[in-house]
């Protein structure tokens, strides 16, 4: 490292003479034609193993010739040195980053391709070698399995073909599937919704890992159960669905929220207690939007749709759906054949959803997985265990300061609660029985909003109002809180459960064990279990494989602009305002 460093700084070279693990020998290459610089350097067991120069023939007298950008001596293995402690830290860290570092450190510029290398062998003396860690995986997860009581992993191999010939010392990784008893307990506790989603690894072997999430009643994300696999297929999505009703829950009346990816459609169609009345299976709205603007290519529309997902009061979404319909024949065939009840909140009558409308994937990799995708399959099952008990305890210290302060329900629910109060300063209210069950609520005129006038039947007892919200949501709406004062009943009693700080106080009381060092881990006596070297990542610069569209951009992402119409969504090559243009003038 040290003559390697002098050389880049000194802009020169040298050649290996001797190279043992005791000593080292090196030269200038250009010693034949007189430059007097060579180096001998031993290790001395008097200086506690130090490395101790002998001989050192002087300064160079040469001149190196050969300029450039990159050095021969700066390679992925000297890089990895220099980034252990980056990565040690921030196992996410950007390659672009890393060439930075470098670039700035020594005066060269290295390749991505490079970069990249130098990261992965970093992550290795890490946290492990790739190859090595899918032998690890399963008797890490029996020593998981033994320290906490009531978790459950499924790992599924192959056989082992070399040189077409099964090999009964190997066998090789297909999938795994892991849960954490805490986990499945929480979801007791929680929505009675499973969002389900997959995301891409980023590591030395290709695959996906697939997640299935849920959300507390404070809206915080909660990962209930994992899978790798090499692919989103029909045969992986249904193994993981028939896991999660075999190993974390049996509840019945639970809202499954996916995409319209077809192998989840048929997995869950095909899967064993996907279908009503055990669960209901329902879509985002966002990637409906987003399935019609790649066949419509219109962005207001686009929009308009997730505004009327969005909708709860079912008389605005008919009348808004009905104008949708109307702007075309195909635009009218396209949204009909999705069911309402598939992407309308206002169609979800017994508010199964609790509003929720879209995937929370990106929170739970961002908190939970936030560099996980970027290590070996063993430490990236270890990474998911001890985010999760950091989460645990954070948010259960949380729900007991607040039920210490006496606060009964989330913070969450108190904003909603809050800004349903203010609305409900501008209604008028009537009752129709004595019984104090059923109401009129007429909302004030503004003139200058020149919103309001609207009247709505309030149910209490039913806990349903015609503005689909307090249905909806499962907490009262400013309709039915302007009812509630009318009568003196206080509004919290028709919250749900899931929303107080008992139940996510219960949510986060799971007990989690330490594991120990891998030390304690028991040693494989059976096959060797081996990666699949077709999953291996291809030589260059990693590409994604990901299909975009307009929800991968961002707000300040810049867009393709035309140089000649300064239109979006081209080029002046293929502008066609151009061809146009050029014969008008001629």
């Amino acid at each position: 490292m040290v003559v390697k460093h002098y050389s880049m700084n000194a802009h020169q070279t040298f050649v290996v003479v001797e190279s043992g693990q005791r000593v080292l020998s090196v030269k200038c290459p250009n010693s034949n034609e007189g430059c007097p610089w060579k180096l001998r350097a031993i290790m001395s067991s008097k200086l506690n193993n130090k490395w101790v120069i002998k001989k050192w023939g002087g300064r160079h007298t040469c001149i190196n010739l050969m300029l450039s950008q990159d050095h021969n001596k700066l390679d992925s293995k000297f890089i990895c040195c220099c980034i252990l402690g980056m990565v040690r830290e921030d196992v996410s860290i950007s390659i672009s980053l890393i060439q930075e570092r470098i670039s700035g450190q020594f005066n060269y510029k290295v390749s991505y391709r490079k970069a990249w290398k130098a990261k992965q062998k970093a992550i290795e003396r890490v946290y492990g070698d790739w190859s090595h860690s899918y032998d690890l995986l399963p008797r890490w997860l029996d020593r998981m399995v033994e320290c906490c009581p009531g978790s459950v992993y499924k790992l599924e191999t192959t056989e082992y073909v070399s040189s077409n010939i099964v090999d009964p010392n190997f066998r090789q990784f297909r999938r795994v599937f892991w849960t954490f008893k805490p986990a499945c307990d929480a979801f007791n506790y929680t929505k009675p919704i499973i969002q389900i989603d997959g995301t891409f690894l980023y590591g030395k072997y290709r695959g996906t890992l697939l997640i299935a999430t849920t959300q507390d009643g404070n809206a915080r994300v909660l990962p209930l159960a994992f899978v790798i696999v090499e692919g989103e297929t029909l045969s992986d999505w249904s193994w993981f669905l028939s896991n999660i009703r075999r190993y974390v829950t049996r509840k019945q009346g639970i809202c499954l929220i996916s995409d319209r990816h077809q192998s989840i459609k048929s997995a869950v169609a095909n899967a064993q207690g996907w279908q009503p009345p055990q669960a209901y299976h329902v879509y985002y709205i966002r990637h409906i939007a987003s399935n019609f603007n790649h066949r419509f290519k219109n962005t207001k529309l686009k929009e308009e749709l997730i505004k009327i997902g969005y909708t709860t009061n079912k008389h605005k979404f008919e009348r808004r759906l009905e104008r949708f319909r109307e702007v075309s024949p195909k635009i009218c065939r396209w949204i009909d054949d999705i069911f309402l009840e598939k992407w309308a909140i206002a169609h979800d009558e017994e508010g199964r959803q609790y509003g929720h409308m879209t995937t929370n994937l990106s929170e739970a990799v961002n908190k939970v997985l936030k560099g996980a995708r970027n290590l070996p399959i063993t430490a990236l099952v270890k990474c998911t265990y001890g985010r999760l008990v950091e989460y645990f305890l954070q948010r259960l210290g949380q729900a007991n300061a607040d039920l210490a302060l006496g606060k009964c329900y989330c913070q969450k629910l108190m904003d909603a609660m809050e800004t349903n109060q203010e609305q409900a300063s501008s209604h008028f209210v009537r009752r129709y029985d004595y019984e104090c069950t059923r109401f009129e609520v007429e909302e004030i005129f503004n003139a200058i909003t020149q919103r309001g006038g609207k009247v709505f039947n309030d149910f209490l007892t039913e806990k349903k109002c015609e503005c689909g919200a307090f249905q909806a949501y499962r907490y009262p709406c400013s309709h039915a809180i302007v009812a509630c004062a009318h009568v003196r009943i206080d509004p919290l009693t028709f919250v749900d459960a899931a929303y107080t700080n008992e139940y996510i106080k219960a949510a986060y009381s799971g007990q989690w064990f330490p594991l120990g060092s891998d030390e304690n881990i028991e040693p494989n006596n059976g096959p060797r279990i081996l990666p699949n070297e077709t999953m291996i990542r291809a030589k260059g610069r990693p590409k994604s494989t990901r299909i975009r569209n307009e929800m991968d951009w961002t707000e300040s992402q810049r867009r393709q602009r035309c140089g000649h119409c300064r239109r979006e969504g081209h080029n002046r090559t293929n502008c066609p305002m151009l061809a146009e243009d050029v014969m008008n003038n001629a």
